[in-house]
């Protein structure tokens, strides 16, 4: 698993395809901490209630009473079993409660998701929730489609809350920049085996022809261990990274770094190369790591505030 030494944009020049996280990388991390989540449990109770006899929501009722039923089952904290006695009333006021403490947990199982998804998809076409994207995100996707680069999501959120947040996003609908967009149905994305399945979907010949840009080192390394080129985002909020990361993965704080425009330009620096990998024994706990140059300041190691999901999600690090 070695990486040249050239610069972060050459990085970006060879990628034939851009994989990107949502959550702290093209997202900010407030927008689904302090909005969509709080939207859900908030709203949840009422949306059940007033939806209860649709067929999407008696599909996720009873997704979400087996998730109920196998975390009861597992004794998992927070989880509640559900009234016997079938009463309307009583069971939505347990899967609220199970709601909620599978959220206090980050859990990132699929009825919860697929709930909070249908939950947004109605927040969004209300207008109650404006999906929030960088602004430094947009001209670089613009500039990568020129390019003719195929550009993918990759969240923990479902691919309905993905699209639901780039479709109505504060920039307006964004989704025609995309090629197609992954969630955790091919895999958890501390897993290098998601990454490599996505390599295979793409029918990529090698996954360096995919350059993966996420917030959340764990993350970094199980794309690198499957052959992935990776750049770490640090934003606002997103969580501090080691020093084993820094030395392994170029580190950026905009997209503008990404540019392939103006290599003259004012805009900062590129962070140092990674050096190519010394052997699988320098390897952090089977997650890939090659040595390199130490990348970035004490700065670049973002805020002590730490992700609530994933989901990314809307995610949606």
């Amino acid at each position: 698993m070695k990486r040249g030494k050239a610069c972060v944009t050459s990085i970006v020049k060879d990628a034939s395809v851009i994989l990107l996280d949502i959550e702290g990388t093209t997202t900010s991390i407030s927008f689904v901490k302090n909005e969509l989540f709080p939207y859900v449990r908030r709203e949840v109770g009422q949306y059940l209630q007033r939806t209860w006899d649709n067929e999407e929501t008696k599909r996720d009722v009873a997704a979400l009473s087996r998730q109920v039923e196998e975390d009861v089952a597992a004794g998992l904290a927070g989880s509640q079993a559900l009234p016997s006695t079938g009463e309307r009333e009583a069971v939505i006021a347990a899967l609220v409660a199970n709601v909620e403490g599978m959220m206090d947990a980050d859990r990132k199982v699929g009825p919860l998701k697929a709930l909070q998804g249908h939950m947004w998809r109605r927040a969004y076409q209300e207008g109650a929730v404006e999906g929030h994207v960088y602004d430094d995100v947009v001209p670089a996707l613009e500039e990568w489609r020129a390019l003719g680069k195929r550009i993918y999501i990759y969240s923990s959120g479902s691919v309905e809350a993905q699209k639901l947040l780039f479709g109505h996003s504060c920039h307006g609908d964004l989704l025609h920049f995309f090629s197609g967009h992954f969630d955790t149905s091919v895999g958890a994305k501390v897993d290098s085996q998601s990454y490599r399945a996505i390599v295979s979907q793409l029918q990529c010949g090698s996954g360096e022809e995919v350059l993966f840009i996420t917030d959340l080192e764990k993350e970094a390394f199980a794309a690198a261990e499957a052959g992935m080129q990776v750049v770490v985002s640090v934003r606002e909020g997103t969580t501090p990274l080691t020093q084993a990361c820094l030395d392994s993965f170029y580190t950026i704080t905009s997209f503008v770094e990404l540019s392939q425009e103006d290599p003259d330009s004012t805009s900062p620096s590129p962070k140092k190369p990674r050096l190519e990998a010394k052997g699988e024994e320098e390897k952090v706990k089977g997650d890939g790591e090659a040595d390199g140059h130490k990348n970035g300041s004490e700065k670049d190691k973002g805020t002590a505030t730490e992700k609530e999901e994933g989901g990314k999600e809307a995610v949606q690090n």
